[in-house]
Formats: structure tokens, sequence, C-alpha cells
């Protein structure tokens, strides 16, 4: 390749990128969170339920990687580092602590991030949970829409690969919002005719594969379910389907069509208020439409999941099990796999189990671990809490999207050194 067109090639490329790489209108950016002036007060509504699993589940995962790093702005620690730091609260837990003597060890040995502001750590929180949906093994009145498996065609385009012949563009590696864009690129080769060279195009959207059946005849369904219910499952990302013979399967994310996540909650201001938005009102309307009503809705969000068998319960990003309340999704561009962190918040209360609106928000607040990712879930500002599953989850989920406080534990220097030496010493037989 001479130099005229690897110019030319650069030139299209930055201007790609600077067209189609949306940044998160974001003030703070990855590098910007630092320690809090204060400790916030500190609680766990829920201790100790589900925190030894979530925390033992970052021990296990970040020991495998001991040699990567993970960043709190301008701190870093090491995943081994971080993993001892964990595997001496879990040691804690496992031991039978009580709730005031964790939270005491947390102070004395922790301190908090998080991006100033006013408040400092404010974020946005949402929730995700995990449906159990009636299935058929083939198309029926009720179970029309497939859940599909992972396309042969689909193919992800490895950026990191091409970047280092373009020495123009080797300061992507160090923009890491563009970066991590660029590496969620997927599409299809499209054929080029005779004499013609074969080109990369985008993936076909949600329209095209349910509307124009682009995936229809390949055996990739896995099961038929309500269109609607597919629908949200594919937000969630993973659920439980349950067949009419009583058989239950979990299936979780598999891949995406690259396509950027759309809400659709924003095209029905018409028919539902703002302050009354939520994933059971957004339901209620779709089931109230004509079929070509609804579809044009679903249609407005081109992104679209793919599915795979799990062998236990739902699966996150960082490769863990979901933990009901402990789990939280984040953009991992600023916020680090595998940490765990503090959360200031309001949950839904209701009056009764079949209330779908809740009569008023409690406060609460409560130790979280940072395992999964979502489309839905950009910026510094964002949090998303894995409540559970079935009805009952989902009505709790569906309706959080309240502003709270989030900062992150990372370890002091002189714990860490405490704990690497008694590591040593244990390693040595002492």
């Amino acid at each position: 390749m001479n130099q005229r067109t690897a110019a030319v090639l650069s030139a299209v490329f930055l201007l790609f990128l600077y067209l189609s790489c949306e940044r998160p209108p974001e003030i703070p950016g990855p590098e910007s969170m630092r320690a809090v002036p204060a400790f916030p007060e500190m609680d766990d509504d829920l201790f100790p339920e589900g925190l030894k699993e979530s925390i033992g589940a970052s021990v296990e995962k970040l020991s495998q990687k001991k040699d990567s790093q993970l960043v709190f702005g301008q701190k870093t620690v090491s995943a081994g580092d971080y993993a001892l730091a964990l595997g001496y609260l879990l040691a804690k837990l496992e031991a039978g602590v009580t709730k005031d003597d964790f939270i005491k060890d947390v102070r004395e040995n922790f301190d908090f991030y998080g991006f100033p502001g006013k408040p400092w750590g404010k974020v946005f929180i949402t929730s995700y949970f995990s449906p159990v949906l009636s299935a058929s093994r083939t198309r029926t009145l009720q179970h029309t829409q497939p859940l599909y498996g992972i396309p042969d065609d689909l193919v992800r385009l490895r950026i990191d690969r091409f970047v280092e012949r373009f020495e123009r563009l080797s300061f992507l590696e160090e923009d890491k919002i563009a970066w991590e864009k660029l590496q969620s690129l997927y599409g299809r080769v499209a054929p080029g005719g005779p004499g013609r060279t074969s080109e990369l195009v985008p993936y076909y959207s949600r329209s095209e594969i349910d509307s124009g059946g682009k995936l229809r005849g390949k055996r990739l369904e896995i099961a038929w379910v309500d269109p609607v219910d597919a629908f949200f499952l594919q937000i969630q990302g993973s659920g439980k389907i349950r067949f009419a013979d009583g058989e239950e399967r979990v299936v979780g994310y598999a891949a995406q069509n690259g396509h950027d996540y759309v809400a659709i909650g924003k095209f029905l201001f018409e028919w539902i208020p703002k302050e009354k938005m939520s994933l059971w009102a957004i339901e209620s309307h779709l089931r109230s439409l004509s079929y070509a009503e609804r579809m044009n809705i679903l249609y407005k969000n081109p992104s679209y999941i793919f599915f795979r068998g799990l062998p236990g319960k739902p699966e996150t990003s960082f490769g863990t099990e979901v933990v009901d309340g402990r789990t939280i999704a984040t953009d991992k561009v600023f916020f680090p796999r595998g940490a765990l962190a503090f959360m200031e918040f309001e949950r839904p209360v209701f009056e009764t189990s079949s209330s779908v609106e809740p009569s008023q928000w409690e406060p609460v607040s409560r130790f979280v671990v940072n395992h999964d990712s979502g489309g839905a879930i950009k910026g510094a500002r964002r949090v998303d809490l894995f409540w559970g599953e079935g009805k009952d989850a989902s009505r709790h989920a569906g309706v959080m999207k309240n502003w709270g406080k989030f900062f992150y534990l990372v370890p002091k220097g002189e714990f860490l050194t405490v704990l690497r030496a008694k590591n040593a010493g244990q390693g040595q037989g002492g």
C-alpha cells in the first residue's frame, strides 16, 4: 500500500469516526474520578444477603488476571491487589461478621472514589431484571416471534488489528470513548458480484430481521415467544423461557447486531406522560395497539440481541452469574469491572402485591459489585441495578429511574502493603 492510499484511508476513517461515534454528553471524563472529600453515611439494607456471592465472584475473576489494571480516575490498582482486598472482606463475611463491623472494616481500609459534582457521586439509577417467558418450540398463534442464536454471517470488525498500520490513528487507543465504540462494530459481508470486491456493511436492523425475514430458514430459532416479551427480553439481556410441558431454559446475551440502542419511550410521550413512564406503562400501551402500530414503534430501536443457552443463572458481561440486588451494569469506559461500590438510592414501595405504581419511595443504601454492562447504559452518570427474576422484580425494576449517589471502594496503600506481606508469608508456609 503506497503512502497516498494510506493517507486517503486514514482521512476517510477519521471522517467516519467523528461523524458516527456519538459521545455521551458527559462533563466528567473517565480520568476525573477521584477520592471523595468526606465519607457518606453507610448502611446496607440487604446485609449480608448476596454480598458473599458477588464479592466472591469478583475475587475469582480478578485473581485470574492479576496483572490487569482497575482504573479509578488517576488511581490505578492491579487486579491482583484488588482481589486481595476483596478477599479480606470475603473472609470476614464467611466468618459471620456483623454489618456494623463490616462497615467499620470498609471505612478503615478503603477510600471512596466518585465523579465530582453537586452532590458528589451523583448518578442516574435504573434497574433491570430477568423475565420469565411463556415459550413454544414451534410458531403458534401466541408465540409468533423467534429468539435467534448468533447468525453465521455476523462479523465483528477488529479495529485494533488495523490501527497499527496507520500512524495517524494511533491516538485512538488513548481516546477511551471512541475506542470502545470502534470495538463494537459489527456487520456482514456483502458479495461484490463478478469481478468486484466484497464489502463489509452494517448488519441487518430490527425491522430487516423481524419484518424483512432476513434470518428465516437459517435454523437459528432457539424458541418462539410473544413479540412484546421478546422485545423486553432483548432489553434485559437474559431471562428464562418456560415451555408448556414445564421444561425451562435460561437464555442470555450472545451477540448484538451492532446498531445503536434507541429507547422507544421517547416516542410515547403523546400517550404516556413522562412522570408516568415505566416498563409496565410501555408494555400496556404496546399491547393496546394493532400489530402494525406496535411493530412500527418497536422498529424505532434498530438494535437486536442474539441469544445462547446458559447452564445456570443469567451471566454478566464479566462472566459471573447475576446476584439479586448486588449486580450492577455500567459503561466500562468509565467504570472498572469487578470493583466493589457503595450506592445510595430510593427504592419503590407498593401498597399491594398487585400494584404497578409505587405509593412511596424509601431511601436505602447498599454495597454493589460492578459486573455487567448494557447497550443503554452509557456514560459516567449511569448505573443499572439487577433486581431479580420474575414479575415482582419486573414491577420494581420497571419504575426505577431516579438520581442517587455512587462511590467505588479503593483499597488504601498501607492496607495493601499489609495484605501483600501476609499473602507472601502464607505462600512460604508462614
